[in-house]
């Protein structure tokens, strides 16, 4: 088990719940998610 050191690998990265506001007044709640880190 000892052979597992990199253990600050981020594998995804968590999007909490936010509330967006549409250009047409409209408001969309998006709920809390994991999605993939961005590659640089």
């Amino acid at each position: 088990m000892d052979g597992n050191t990199r253990k600050s690998i981020i594998k995804r990265i968590y999007v909490p719940t936010h509330v967006r506001q549409l250009p047409s007044g409209e408001r969309v709640t998006i709920p809390g998610h994991y999605r993939k880190p961005t590659e640089q």
